[in-house]
């Protein structure tokens, strides 16, 4: 299953000024100029490639993994041309049908990604162009979604084996700490937690309704229903201002958790209009707190103001 997916970590991101998405055979940037709306689509070098997972690195370039091109590429704003493959530099991957899906770029602009078949965390350096890749212990994990930490871990979901990783980039080494049935997808860590969606496996009608987190001094795992059966929550985010934002799929609705009076915190929720939207991910506008999310079903790019 192919999706979009974007970093989560500590950055600003202006997206009233520009946004990318990732398309099945290209990369599209909607602007917005004058209040006049626009959108330019970037084709990849590789044909057929299922540009996916991506994120921008502090000088503004656009890196994205290609799913079936089995490649990292960069886009580079200032050498690109709409309709045309011009600014886009493609790295391949050591190993064949990898399938690296889910990026992101560290603090200090290394990219890191997930390879979901071939079972590894993989890093790209772009100073020297060098990818490494990182073997995850359990055999056929499916890792998801990636996100640093304030002291520099990089942490990751296994969907199917149902744990969470961490890989120390200064040694390569990868613990992994086992979680509740439900597949995790998406993460985010603050000071005390690893907090993770689990929706189990929707597309197969296996369900799951829960948000986990894992206590990072102890490794306890604790789970937050999210009414109903079929929520489905999917994409998360934390936002400059530590407020974890989520989304549910099945259920049309984004929502945050609310630690103002008590612990775990209240779910607080907002119906997205219409029937089956499809929410799937979203980011934040650090900027002007305002929450875009992707409406899978009906094509759509949605705001929450």
């Amino acid at each position: 299953m192919e999706e979009l997916s974007m970093n989560k970590t500590d950055k600003t991101f202006s997206l009233t000024d520009k946004f990318f998405i990732g398309l099945v055979v290209s990369i599209a940037l909607i602007s917005n100029k004058a209040n006049a709306e626009s959108i330019s689509e970037y084709i990849t070098p590789t044909i057929n490639s299922s540009p996916a997972g991506l994120d921008f690195d502090s000088e503004g370039n656009l890196w994205f993994a290609e799913i079936n091109g089995n490649k990292i590429g960069k886009l580079t704003p200032s050498k690109a041309k709409p309709g045309t493959s011009q600014g886009i530099v493609e790295y391949e991957l050591p190993h064949p049908n990898s399938k690296p899906q889910y990026l992101m770029v560290s603090s200090d602009n290394t990219i890191w990604f997930s390879e979901i078949e071939g079972n590894r965390i993989g890093r790209l350096n772009p100073a020297s162009n060098k990818i490494q890749e990182y073997e995850i212990p359990t055999p056929n994990s499916e890792p998801h979604n990636l996100f640093e930490s304030k002291d520099g871990m990089i942490w990751f979901t296994e969907f199917e084996a149902n744990k969470i990783g961490r890989l120390d980039p200064k040694t390569g080494t990868i613990l992994e700490f086992p979680v509740k049935e439900g597949h995790p997808h998406d993460l985010v860590v603050d000071n005390k937690y690893v907090w993770y969606t689990q929706g189990g496996k929707f597309w197969a009608r296996k369900f799951a309704n829960k948000i986990g987190y894992l206590q990072l001094n102890s490794n306890k795992v604790e789970e937050i229903l999210i009414p109903p059966v079929k929520s489905v929550p999917h994409g998360m985010f934390l936002s400059s201002e530590n407020v974890i934002w989520f989304t549910q799929f099945f259920a049309n609705k984004i929502s945050r958790l609310d630690f103002s009076k008590k612990f775990p915190p209240k779910v607080v929720n907002y119906h997205v209009p219409g029937k089956r939207m499809g929410v799937h991910d979203l980011v934040v506008d650090n900027n002007q707190q305002l929450i875009w999310f992707v409406a899978n079903h009906k094509d759509s790019i949605g705001r929450l103001d």
